[in-house]
């Protein structure tokens, strides 16, 4: 059903000092109010519109009546639904109900009728819009929140956007939020060029340090696929959460790349490659050495020939059309520079270096992984974790600066959504269609702006 919206607006302005500027702030300062009346002026008529058809049943047959009026038996004590759908009007409400929106407090009169088959008094307009019995919000109010509590901290997101909402209720909303849903959803190994994990340190309630650990898949196309994120979880536990969102049962030809954080070294060993973060693998070469007793001056050298030696160059284009002779020097390098490092292990081991000797050799088995899998079968993967690394920035420009006191949940809760928004912006956006019921039910738009003539001319 189609419905006209008539508004009328007046203004008035000093003709010669009025400028752009002033006309667009006084606008955005009656816009709320404006959202807020027209907000009411639609439930008003579809609170009409449903009451009338309800009422007048020789008039509208049970199909125009499809889905409205529902509402609980009468004394049933089984709480079971009424089959009634003719109703009787019996006025409204003592007191309004008072829903927080986008645009402000709604007071909204609520209209109650008897049910004429078993005598129950409900309102038909609550349960047409989906709004509970002690709902005292709106979803899009929620989001509105979540989106922007993202960007700032509780207190500035109160004072700075003028949300009304105490701290406590946007604390709630974050850690009440359904997010997990989201990280639930199977996922498909074909789609990755590779998968990054990594932790790092947050601040928590009383001082308390967390680790906030995530795990993420790179497309092929080089964009970021959040698959989790976990707060002082153990890796072997995130380990089994991960493959449960896999697809499939038989591994992909796709490496997992990390710096060598402890308790990664076996991470998601029957579905990909291990492969050290070839940025990370000298820079812990140094902190072996230093161990040996070695300061930077002289432990140098063997850092740089292992930056020399991994720094491999894969040649551009297609794998496919790639001739024999363009693939040999990749594979000529690869071999002379795992002899190397098998040479400087040794070397490390004659002088007495035995930490650096062990991260060397421990390091070897690791470092090569993209080189071999694009040898085989020409997957370009990742090699650093610099991608993973951004996106901890990204994280911790949110949770390291401005977050104060929070619990495991919510850091968990609002690294995901973060993850989400920032990284997966469709599934962001199709989470909240869902959440708030976006099914294409209603249209708005304006029709037409007139200006009416002015009785001064």
């Amino acid at each position: 059903m189609k419905q006209d919206i008539i508004i009328t607006l007046q203004f008035k302005l000093a003709i010669g000092g009025v400028t752009l500027n002033e006309i667009v702030y006084r606008l955005k300062e009656c816009r709320d109010e404006l959202m807020l009346q027209i907000l009411e002026a639609i439930l008003r008529g579809y609170d009409d519109l449903i009451c009338e058809r309800l009422s007048q049943t020789k008039i509208y047959p049970s199909k125009a009546r499809r889905g409205l009026g529902r509402h609980f038996k009468r004394g049933d004590p089984e709480g079971r639904l009424c089959r009634g759908r003719k109703v009787r009007k019996r006025g409204y409400r003592k007191h309004s109900r008072q829903l927080a929106t986008v645009f402000g407090k709604l007071k909204l009169p609520i209209r109650v009728v008897e049910c004429c088959k078993c005598g129950a008094f409900h309102s038909p307009l609550l349960s047409a819009l989906k709004v509970g019995r002690y709902a005292r919000k709106e979803s899009n109010f929620e989001h509105e929140v979540i989106e922007a509590v993202i960007d700032t901290n509780y207190r500035r997101l109160i004072d700075g956007r003028s949300i009304d909402i105490s701290v406590g209720g946007v604390h709630n909303l974050v850690v009440g939020s359904d997010v997990d849903e989201i990280y639930q959803k199977p996922v498909s190994l074909e789609d990755f060029s590779g998968i990054l994990a990594d932790g790092t340190g947050v601040k928590q309630y009383r001082g308390r340090k967390g680790e906030l650990r995530a795990v993420v898949g790179v497309t092929h196309a080089g964009r970021v696929e959040p698959l989790g994120a976990f707060t002082n979880t153990e890796w072997s536990d995130i380990e089994r959460v991960i493959k449960k969102r896999m697809k499939e049962a038989e591994p992909y030809n796709i490496p997992f790349v990390y710096d060598g954080e402890p308790g990664l070294d076996d991470f998601l060993a029957d579905v990909a490659e291990s492969q050290r973060c070839t940025w990370h693998g000298p820079r812990g070469l140094y902190h072996a050495l230093w161990e040996d007793g070695l300061k930077k001056k002289d432990s140098q050298p063997a850092i740089d020939q292992i930056k020399h030696l991994i720094g491999i160059e894969l040649p551009e284009g297609e794998f496919e059309i790639l001739k024999e002779e363009d693939r040999e020097p990749v594979k000529t390098q690869y071999n002379a520079s795992k002899t190397q490092i098998q040479e400087l292990i040794e070397t490390f081991r004659q002088r007495g270096y035995t930490h650096g000797a062990s991260y060397l050799e421990n390091l070897s088995e690791r470092l090569f992984t993209h080189i071999e899998m694009w040898l085989k079968s020409g997957v370009v993967a990742p090699k650093t974790t610099s991608l993973l690394e951004r996106v901890f920035r990204e994280i911790g420009r949110r949770l390291k600066r401005i977050a104060w006191g929070w619990g495991d949940k919510a850091v968990t809760k609002l690294s995901k959504m973060i993850l989400l928004k920032q990284y997966s912006r469709n599934k962001w956006e199709e989470y909240w269609k869902s959440k708030l019921g976006i099914e294409g039910h209603f249209h708005i738009e304006i029709a037409s702006v007139q200006l009416s003539p002015c009785k001064h001319f």
